[in-house]
């Protein structure tokens, strides 16, 4: 009988470098995973812009792969990707014009209300005629935070009747100057922060798109050739899900914030633009954008209390229209936008995706409900692909171990 080969006959753990010891191994690697994320995080001015750069080149590719290699009317990458930021930087600056001077508008005369004490004043009454008696007082306590718009008289300052100005006029004004002064570097430092991504964005987009071939190539060579065939097929089935879920949703919550603005601001909802934007983004994030009902129906609510009683809508329009505006948008969704823009790329059922979310939210808060749905399709292709066949295996007696990582 023939004995085993040196290479496989136990070696002495006293003999071997660290790096030789797979546990060691193993243990840095998972370190190190923990180390660049950690770096990213703390760096996040400047890995921020790349990341969301990598992800558009990620999107954008299979339009710049076909536009680049047509076969009847082949540009080549670096022109197709100069003319996609072009018409895609001229749309967005189109869309801003458009839409900037109707959100600081609505924005400002949301400030206003909240600051010269309109809306706690509203809140105030709507909290004396209909909240419980037992519960006023709670509720009173919580709306005292919000500006009363009222100005408190000032206490005399007798000091020999020589002073003309008291002093805590000073340091009120002092205050009021500094408080100004925190805005407006707050508001200074957004803004140079904004042109910064403004710029970098499209700069590291250019070079991604134009070297995206090179990485896919280069990480296909990383796949071990035993078992690239499965590799290379499992990581096709979770792109497209992932993909088509990213691509589909950006695009669907778009529609639905233009559609949900334009709505409420026809049956009369306050700041119906600005709501409209918000709860679109929400709309990113399945189920999310559910919170847009209760917002427009007490926005509206509160709107009709400062218009005189004979002109103020019934109570049940108030309920009804913002509703039917968000239940129009909701099937529009539904029946048209998802299965025809994002058709079934994740497969997963309504329960698992709000499960999905829910346990993406509770971990990571609204990074994780973004990542919750694409994530739980990579795992259910997963399990599908990889984990399921070979339980079945096991169980029917063709395989020793259930897991997929046996050695053979």
């Amino acid at each position: 009988m023939i004995g085993k080969s040196d290479e496989e006959q136990p070696r002495d753990v006293s003999s071997l470098h660290l790096w030789q010891i797979q546990w060691v191994r193993d243990s840095f690697l998972i370190l190190a995973i923990i180390f660049v994320v950690w770096l990213g995080y703390a760096m996040r001015d400047i890995t921020i812009p790349l990341l969301v750069a990598l992800l558009l080149a990620y999107l954008f590719e299979p339009l710049i792969s076909y536009l680049a290699n047509h076969p009847k009317f082949p540009l080549g990458r670096i022109p197709v990707i100069v003319a996609l930021l072009t018409i895609v930087t001229t749309f967005v600056l189109f869309v801003l014009v458009l839409t900037v001077p109707m959100v600081i508008s609505q924005t400002s005369s949301l400030v206003g209300d909240v600051t010269n004490g309109k809306l706690r004043s509203q809140l105030e009454n709507v909290t004396a005629k209909y909240a419980p008696e037992d519960m006023q007082g709670d509720l009173q306590e919580t709306l005292a935070f919000l500006p009363s718009g009222k100005k408190e008289e000032l206490a005399v300052i007798d000091a020999s009747e020589t002073v003309t100005v008291p002093t805590h006029e000073k340091d009120g004004l002092l205050n009021i100057a500094k408080q100004t002064g925190d805005v407006a570097l707050k508001i200074i430092g957004s803004i140079i922060r904004f042109g910064i991504l403004a710029v970098l964005i499209p700069f590291y987009f250019f070079f991604f798109s134009l070297w995206f071939p090179q990485v896919i190539a280069f990480a296909k060579s990383l796949i071990p050739d035993d078992s690239r065939v499965e590799i290379e097929s499992l990581l096709e089935k979770m792109d497209a899900a992932v993909a088509g879920f990213v691509r589909g949703r950006i695009v669907i919550a778009a529609i639905m914030g233009a559609t949900l603005a334009v709505g409420w601001m026809v049956v009369g909802v306050p700041y119906a633009i600005l709501l409209g934007i918000g709860i679109g983004v929400l709309c990113a994030v399945p189920f999310l954008g559910i919170i847009g009902i209760p917002l427009s129906i007490g926005l509206l609510f509160l709107e009709q209390l400062g218009v005189p009683e004979a002109s103020r809508m019934t109570w049940w329009g108030v309920i009804l229209w913002p509703s039917l505006v968000f239940g129009i948008v909701q099937a529009l969704d539904g029946w048209i936008l998802t299965p025809l823009i994002a058709g079934k790329a994740t497969n997963l059922d309504p329960v698992t995706i709000f499960v999905a979310v829910l346990a993406g939210g509770s971990v990571l808060g609204a990074y994780g409900m973004l990542l919750a749905v694409p994530v739980a399709a990579c795992i259910k292709i997963t399990l599908q692909e990889v984990v399921l066949p070979n339980i079945r295996a096991w169980a029917n007696g063709q395989a020793k171990d259930p897991l997929p990582f046996e050695e053979k």
